[in-house]
């Protein structure tokens, strides 16, 4: 919808600079940029975007905890990160690849750098995926006009709060009782 000029911009990730590249005809190529997150104010651009991907990590039970280790550092070391890049378009986590021609040469790249200094990690609670999904599926209806967006903030409210229902009840009762 987005390259059929239905949407006049869209929130998204790296991961779609390849399938913009693919898709989108020859000559409309030159139509589309990339920028950073929006902010409530100016003084706060670029906004917060989450963190995501997938996480490295070596099992403190592990027989081999420093092959394990080894590879973890050879797979987050600049110079792979941007080989890594090369070959999948996957955007490197580590600031120091981001200094290398294949990266510092794409200005469609150049948001999503700016974009990584302002990252915050995921909420670190199970429900976090309904409650994106939640989000995403609020948003959706304001964009397409089948919401307003007071109404649909405050549903999301009530939709949140009630995935996070039992959550609160027992963080509260263990603070509780850990007072005791």
């Amino acid at each position: 919808q987005f390259a059929d000029g239905y949407f006049a911009m869209v929130i998204t990730g790296p991961w779609n600079l390849g399938e913009f590249r693919r898709r989108l005809p020859a000559d409309r190529q030159g139509d589309w940029a990339v920028a950073p997150l929006p902010a409530v104010t100016e003084a706060d651009y670029p906004g917060v975007s989450l963190a995501g991907g997938s996480s490295l990590v070596v099992f403190g039970a592990s027989p081999h905890k420093d092959a394990a280790f080894r590879l973890v550092e050879f797979l987050t070391d600049a110079r792979q990160q941007v080989r890594f890049y090369t070959l999948t378009g996957d955007l490197p986590a580590r600031t120091a690849a981001w200094d290398d021609p294949a990266l510092a040469g794409d200005p469609k790249l150049q948001a999503f750098r700016t974009q990584l200094e302002h990252v915050r990690p995921m909420p670190q609670v199970p429900e976090w995926e309904r409650i994106a999904t939640a989000i995403a599926e609020a948003a959706e209806r304001v964009i397409l006009g089948r919401q307003s967006v007071d109404r649909s903030l405050d549903e999301l409210q009530a939709e949140v709060d009630r995935m996070l229902e039992k959550r609160r009840f027992l963080l509260d009762r263990t603070t509780r009782e850990g007072k005791r």
